[in-house]
């Protein structure tokens, strides 16, 4: 397979807070287009930056924009004169044209949310550029809007938000940062944690500590970021750099499913069978009326199916073994924090694991008496 065919399995990242630099974004797109194949920056400049043309102002037209640069694509939410500014700009390298890079706008149309797509292995995978104001108008924008965004597997920028659990100068937990964690845990992001430790955004006051407040989420928790604060140049923010995976086995993917002996699993067998029961098939004399009751009987799995199943998210960390009580031992200790909540939750995994083996052991045994099927199993 040649170099340029070849399936891309990661891609490089650089995210910062630029504070309306124009001088740094043109050095940023200089120094990076041999490095990072996506740059994702928040509070870009958006002003006058050359005049075009024109049939009608002999001085030509004011172009309003943001900086441009030959290999890089701007992606940026498209604006009319009295709009407010962008918040949030995207640039995609041209290695990365192959991959067919989108906004999606008819997704969320905000002037501090971007949605990239890239188009990888036949599905679209998803990253998030995100710039949040001291009113967390995007946090609570993407809250309180039910947005159905497939394959998210990453999210960062400037959250302006604050909580100890990535802040270690920060002394309580605001209502924003519990929010963005909810957030991310619906995208089924996880935090990722930073190479080493520092702060990304230094105050320019002198009684204003330095503080944590740009941060990223992905999909695969292993995937480490590094806060590269001697390149943060004029802006008060350092950039975090990612090289994120992009391969088929840490993107999240939803799918419909009916969990085995589950109380779902029996509606839907007592739907089809009723259903069926009284499908009348005594007259079928002609190829028409085959026709209507193959497509009645599709028709009865089809509705029975979408009633009784469920949507969940299948990614690289799935357990088999994990059941409901596991969710709900899990979301009350999210909610107390407590210790003996997390007991409670530690005992019902284990609990789960132990019944699902036995079951698997047994079935083996019993069933199909092909103890060589156990070896896969056990070594995972």
């Amino acid at each position: 397979m040649s170099g340029k065919n070849k399936p891309i399995s990661s891609v490089r990242i650089y995210s910062q807070n630029v504070g309306r630099s124009y001088a740094l974004v043109d050095t940023i797109l200089e120094s990076k287009k041999l490095d990072f194949e996506i740059i994702f920056l928040q509070e870009p400049l958006w002003n006058h930056i050359r005049k075009a043309p024109s049939t009608t102002n002999p001085e030509g037209d004011d172009v309003i924009g943001a900086p441009i640069h030959p290999e890089w694509l701007c992606m940026v939410r498209p604006t009319k004169p009295n709009d407010p500014r962008p918040r949030t700009l995207t640039y995609v390298h041209r290695r990365l044209l192959r991959m067919r890079p989108i906004l999606r706008q008819e997704w969320v149309n905000h002037r501090d949310i971007q949605i990239l797509g890239l188009f990888n292995q036949g599905n679209y995978i998803h990253l998030l550029n995100i710039y949040s104001d001291s009113s967390s108008s995007a946090i609570n924008f993407l809250s309180t809007n039910f947005i159905n965004i497939p394959n998210v597997i990453y999210m960062g920028g400037d959250f302006n938000c604050r909580s100890p659990e990535w802040d270690p100068s920060a002394t309580y937990v605001p209502m924003s940062a519990i929010t963005l964690t909810e957030l991310a845990d619906s995208l089924n992001l996880t935090r990722s944690s930073p190479t080493s430790l520092s702060p990304t955004h230094f105050s320019s006051i002198e009684s204003h500590d330095d503080s944590v407040i740009d941060l990223i989420f992905c999909a695969n928790n292993s995937t480490s970021h590094i806060i590269d604060v001697n390149s943060r140049l004029p802006s008060d923010h350092a950039p975090l750099i990612m090289d994120l995976p992009i391969r088929p086995d840490y993107i999240n993917y939803k799918k419909r499913v009916l969990p085995k002996d589950s109380d779902e699993e029996t509606a839907f067998i007592s739907q089809v069978s009723e259903h069926l029961a009284a499908l009348d098939c005594s007259d079928i004399r002609s190829t028409s009326c085959l026709d209507d009751i193959s497509n009645s009987i599709s028709r009865i799995f089809h509705e029975s199916w979408n009633t009784n199943s469920k949507t969940v998210w299948i990614t690289n960390r799935s357990k088999e073994w994990w059941n409901p009580h596991c969710s709900e031992t899990l979301l009350t200790y999210r909610r107390t924090k407590d210790r003996k909540d997390w007991r409670a939750f530690r005992a019902a995994t284990r609990a789960a694991k132990r019944s699902f083996f036995d079951a698997r052991i047994h079935e083996i045994a019993s069933t199909n008496k092909r103890p060589w099927d156990l070896m896969d199993w056990v070594k995972q």
